[in-house]
């Protein structure tokens, strides 16, 4: 048997569109699915430029997702041609995948500023229920931006961006020693 790693299913559409391509009210749908059946963490990015789900699973369900999403935005008269979709089943794969994208975006500017401020922010708000996917994707992320900002697509939205994904990522790391730590706090207070 395989062994558990990160594995990815990214999606966009072929004409890029101002616009989510799953509302905001499905993605809970989506992801509820998703972990019912990975039975493991999954992670969803819902950005204008596509979705990226993340998941740690021994086995590739990267056909089972992909058919959950055509199925879903099937109801909105889309096809599956309207759509490029990258399964990556393998952490290698997903590396590449989110390297080639941050290339890309680092020579557009506003689509970067725009993807990561978007990327942050939900990376934060979902990072308590996703740690394992969280420390995964933050090496692959530390990785890609250390190259970036060492090479010619180095820019100060490049540095921000990694200086600000080491910082949530600190949350991740010390979080279970910083709720330690105030659980003991607490506890004294009270015996006091």
């Amino acid at each position: 048997m395989e062994p558990i790693q990160l594995k990815g299913v990214f999606i966009s559409s072929k004409g890029y569109k101002k616009q989510l391509i799953l509302k905001n009210n499905e993605v809970p749908i989506m992801l509820s699915f998703l972990k019912n059946i990975i039975k493991d963490e999954v992670l969803i990015i819902n950005t204008n430029l596509g979705l990226e789900i993340y998941y740690n699973s021994s086995i590739d369900y990267g056909n089972i997702i992909t058919k959950s999403f055509l199925l879903l935005i099937s109801k909105k008269d889309k096809m599956a041609n309207d759509y490029r979709i990258a399964v990556c089943s393998s952490l290698i794969e997903v590396t590449k995948t989110i390297k080639l994208s941050f290339v890309r975006l680092s020579t557009m500017p506003l689509l970067f500023s725009s993807y990561t401020k978007s990327l942050l922010f939900q990376l934060n708000s979902n990072f308590l229920h996703n740690t394992g996917i969280m420390k995964e994707l933050y090496a692959v992320l530390h990785e890609t931006l250390v190259i970036l900002n060492h090479n010619e697509f180095y820019s100060k939205k490049t540095y921000d961006f990694q200086t600000s994904v080491q910082e949530l990522f600190k949350q991740i790391k010390y979080y279970p020693l910083l709720n330690q730590l105030i659980k003991e706090s607490t506890s004294i207070l009270r015996v006091n």
